[in-house]
C-alpha cells in the first residue's frame, strides 16, 4: 500500500495481490475531505453487525476490501492483516469511503505527509 499526495488529492495505491483481493486499485480522495488522519493501534475490532460487502475477510486474521462498519455503519476500505505494524486511519467525510485504514511501510512518514499537505476538516 501506498499513500501520496498528488496535488490536492490523496492517492491510495493498492499494491500486489491486495489489488486481487480487495478487489481496487486505487483510491483518491480529496485533501480537503480528510477529517483526521491518525496511527492505528493495531487490527480493528468487529463487531456482529459489521458486514464485509467487498473483498476477503478471514476473523481476526485478514481485512481487505470495502466493508460496512462501526456505529453509526459507514462505509469503509480496510487493507490490514493481524500481523500489521504501521496501520494508518483516515476519518472522511463527504465521500463515498467515511474510513480508510490500511498498512503502510511507515506510518509516521505517511501521516507526516498527510498532514503537511492538508487542511483537515473540521
Amino acid at each position: 500500500m501506498e499513500l501520496s499526495v498528488e496535488g490536492d488529492h490523496l492517492h491510495v495505491q493498492i499494491l500486489g495481490w491486495d489489488k486481487f483481493l480487495g478487489m481496487r486499485s486505487t483510491i483518491n480522495v480529496p485533501l480537503t475531505a480528510i477529517k483526521s488522519v491518525r496511527e492505528a493501534p493495531g487490527f480493528p475490532e468487529f463487531q456482529w453487525t459489521d458486514v464485509r460487502v467487498l473483498g476477503t475477510g478471514i476473523p481476526r486474521k485478514i481485512a481487505i476490501g470495502t466493508y460496512w462498519i462501526g456505529s453509526p455503519h459507514r462505509w469503509a476500505f480496510l487493507d490490514v492483516r493481524s500481523s500489521s505494524k504501521d496501520i494508518v486511519a483516515l476519518e472522511i467525510e463527504g465521500e463515498f469511503y467515511s474510513r480508510i485504514i490500511v498498512e503502510v511501510k511507515n506510518a509516521p512518514a505517511a501521516i507526516q505527509q498527510i498532514r503537511g499537505s492538508a487542511v483537515l476538516a473540521g
